[in-house]
């Protein structure tokens, strides 16, 4: 609206603000006045919540760079973000990384949300721009986390979250849907990464879930090794458990170990507070303690693999106490050569690595300590080139 007082024309807010925006991006660009949300105004002359196709996309548009002002407007804080990010991931190895695009997804949807509901109920152009905006804002959110799914998938696969694993042909939608189902695990992983971790950094001595351990590794599975196992029966009296556990003996400390063929210095001691298995590759000249977690993911039943490739994998706790049973061992594995005199960190207590030894992970990611022999008799190459090339260098160090 336009008036005329004594020959002086007046003119409207709207249209003021509209020439003020008009000369400052002609003096300025477009890109300080949006950095100091200035470009925030009406400029059709009807302040009244509703813009025009071209401006909603322009707006929308500057929300999907949006992280750009924030990262001069607020530098610090934006730092602060990032490295937190880094920090988790590395801290980690990567396990929290689905974690972080489940959030992202979710994070950048609510405010894609938030903004459609501003713009719906907009009263000013100002307004409307911003909500576009913010509808920018989550849409870049959603977009980059969703392009990091597949990514972070196959970073948490390898950092120890085991339903983290995806197809390769697997599309952006199926990965962040993944993203989202293996979250518990991943958080789970995580605190696990960081624990193992922090006790390699305080200890100087390698523990599971490290990023230590995990560095370097080459990965195998097992031969279809063929053993007697029975169930650690630890009730009874001290006479009892030791007539009803064959081989098994008691250390000076006290403690119920079998041989350690390999170092008779260092007996297998047996964790008589969990399930324990006593595992016999030579009657009781070789003999090896298994984690019953260990045991139920690794041995299956003989008989029924032999006859048509079953993997009946056993159960401990539906095994009787002291029955020997004939187990076939196919689980997955790897190793990592290390110095020797390499401290590790194993379920049966501190180990050091000797000449000819190298460090084995089980499947569950535990480590032990056995010789490059013992590797290379027991197990074989996956299908990739680092495992092949990994067991010639193991071949050619267990010769010297």
């Amino acid at each position: 609206m336009v008036s005329s007082i004594n020959g002086n024309y007046n003119i409207t807010n709207n249209q003021l603000q509209k020439t003020n925006y008009t000369a400052v991006t002609q003096k300025s660009s477009w890109f300080k006045y949006w950095l100091e949300d200035k470009d925030k105004i009406c400029t059709d002359g009807k302040d009244d919540g509703k813009i025009s196709f071209k401006e909603g996309a322009a707006s929308f548009g500057k929300g999907l760079i949006g992280i750009v002002k924030s990262a001069i407007k607020h530098p610090i804080a934006t730092g602060l973000t990032i490295a937190a990010g880094a920090v988790l991931t590395v801290a980690t190895g990567g396990a929290a990384l689905p974690v972080l695009v489940a959030a992202g997804v979710t994070l950048g949807t609510a405010q894609i949300g938030v903004g459609v509901y501003k713009a719906a109920t907009s009263e000013t152009d100002g307004e409307a721009k911003q909500a576009l905006e913010t509808i920018g804002n989550g849409t870049f959110a959603v977009a980059v986390s969703m392009l990091s799914a597949k990514g972070a998938l196959n970073a948490a696969s390898k950092a120890g979250v085991s339903s983290a694993s995806t197809a390769k042909d697997a599309n952006i939608i199926q990965s962040t849907v993944d993203c989202f189902k293996v979250t518990p695990g991943a958080i789970l992983q995580s605190a696990k990464n960081i624990k193992g971790n922090f006790l390699t950094y305080a200890t100087g001595t390698i523990h599971a879930n490290s990023n230590a351990l995990r560095k370097g590794q080459v990965e195998y599975m097992s031969k279809a090794n063929e053993a007697q196992a029975y169930r650690f029966n630890p009730n009874g009296t001290e006479e009892e458990i030791l007539a009803n556990n064959p081989g098994v003996f008691k250390d000076t400390n006290g403690n119920y170990c079998i041989p350690n063929k390999w170092n008779p210095d260092e007996p297998y001691i047996i964790d008589t507070t969990k399930e324990q298995m006593i595992m016999m590759y030579d009657g009781t000249s070789d003999m090896a303690v298994c984690d019953g977690s260990v045991f139920n993911g690794s041995y299956v039943d003989t008989a029924a693999f032999k006859t048509s490739g079953q993997l009946n994998y056993q159960n401990p706790a539906n095994l009787e106490y002291g029955k020997i049973v004939d187990v076939t061992k196919q689980a997955p594995g790897a190793f990592k050569m290390a110095p020797a005199g390499t401290k590790v960190q194993t379920l049966e207590g501190v180990r050091t690595i000797g000449d000819g030894e190298v460090i084995a992970v089980d499947h569950t990611g535990s480590p032990y300590v056995t010789t490059a022999k013992n590797i290379l008799k027991r197990n074989i190459p996956i299908d990739t080139e680092k495992s092949i090339n990994g067991f010639e260098t193991l071949k050619q160090f267990s010769e010297q």
